[in-house]
């Protein structure tokens, strides 16, 4: 698990990037509330324990307030009405403001833990109440275009994480222009699907290595799908540095957020599969790997002599040489080098089945 490490200047390293292992993250959101049952805080320990248990590298909540995201008189959203929350939206958010007195409690809980402890700001009141806690700063997908609050974490000097959910690459030069104005600090971009659940048609997976291209930072995947391998197995094969997977104790529990999270055994499932694609992925070079070395030498082609071979014999393909397997005897030369070979004579006695070397013909 990778807690980010202080610099001597003081500054968090960024635990994603570079040769780090991918840097998943649990997001526990806004499911420590679930309706009006209580126990809210026994329920955000809960979540960071799950983190900690299936491998996660960081828990992360949601700390904001509902004035201070919606306009007055907003309105329903679809999307929830359709679920059958159709609440106006202030009403909706306003019941999940996690008080700022909880964070201290649980960002402890997280270091004991193992976790890297996370929480997502929505205003700059927000961010100045999250910031004594955190190492890294996140950046929801609709928060990319807010300058305010851009501004105030880009000036705490530490890496940041932005999710580009609804957001077009002009947004996102945009939103990294104006960070870069204010600290040089690691960013990691996440391609995000602004839908719950995320459709898997609306994944759009290879914008995550277009977007580690186009603006030479990490990049990494936000996932809102149901699914709890899929798209985190293929973000990790695409070159994802960071992945982020909401979670809950339990989907059936009341709440806008619950429905579309995995469950703890799925969240587990998350984390193996991350790790077992990051060890495929490999270095992207074609060359031998250390398992394929018996085969290597075992079982790709090499010229050998048929039979055995008296020195200044006449060396033939198809008479006393062949391109074969050479087992377990010595391997020859490459099969395109048989032309080079053919009608040379033998310089030394070659016992059948050992491999043709250079300066065995003259």
């Amino acid at each position: 698990m990778a807690n980010a490490e202080r610099t001597s200047a003081g500054k968090a390293e960024a635990p994603f990037g570079g040769g780090k292992a991918v840097f998943v993250v649990g997001e526990a959101g806004s499911n420590w509330r679930a309706g009006e049952l209580g126990g809210d805080d026994e329920r955000a320990h809960k979540l960071i324990d799950v983190a900690a248990d299936v491998g996660c590298d960081a828990v992360k909540f949601q700390v904001f307030r509902a004035k201070t995201i919606y306009a007055p008189d907003a309105g329903a959203s679809d999307y929830l009405s359709a679920a059958g929350i159709k609440d106006d939206i202030i009403k909706i958010i306003g019941a999940l403001e996690m008080p700022y007195e909880m964070l201290e409690g649980l960002a402890a809980h997280a270091r004991e833990r193992g976790l890297e402890f996370m929480a997502t700001a929505f205003s700059v009141r927000d961010a100045r109440a999250v910031d004594p806690f955190v190492n890294v700063h996140k950046v929801a997908s609709y928060e990319l275009n807010h300058r305010r609050l851009l501004e105030f974490l880009a000036a705490t000097g530490k890496p940041l994480i932005m999710s580009t959910g609804a957001g077009t690459h002009a947004d996102i030069r945009r939103a990294l222009d104006l960070v870069r104005t204010k600290t040089d600090a690691p960013v990691a971009l996440l391609q995000c699907t602004a839908a719950y659940p995320a459709p898997p048609e609306a994944m759009n997976l290879l914008t995550i290595p277009a977007l580690a291209e186009t603006f030479g930072v990490a990049a990494g995947l936000s996932d809102h799908s149901r699914d709890p391998v899929a798209a985190p197995a293929a973000a990790v094969a695409l070159g994802a540095k960071v992945v982020e997977k909401h979670f809950t104790l339990e989907r059936s529990l009341p709440g806008p957020d619950h429905a579309y999270a995995v469950e703890p055994e799925e969240l587990a499932a998350t984390v193996r599969v991350v790790r077992l694609v990051e060890k495929m992925r490999g270095s992207g070079e074609k060359e031998v790997q250390a398992a394929e070395e018996e085969i290597f030498h075992y079982a790709l082609r090499g010229i050998q002599a048929t039979r055995d071979v008296a020195a200044g014999e006449v060396l033939k393909e198809g008479e006393n040489v062949d391109i074969l397997r050479p087992g377990k005897n010595r391997k020859g030369l490459n099969p395109f080098e048989i032309d080079k070979v053919n009608g040379r004579r033998a310089t030394r006695d070659i016992p059948a089945g050992d491999g043709i070397q250079e300066g065995d013909f003259e």
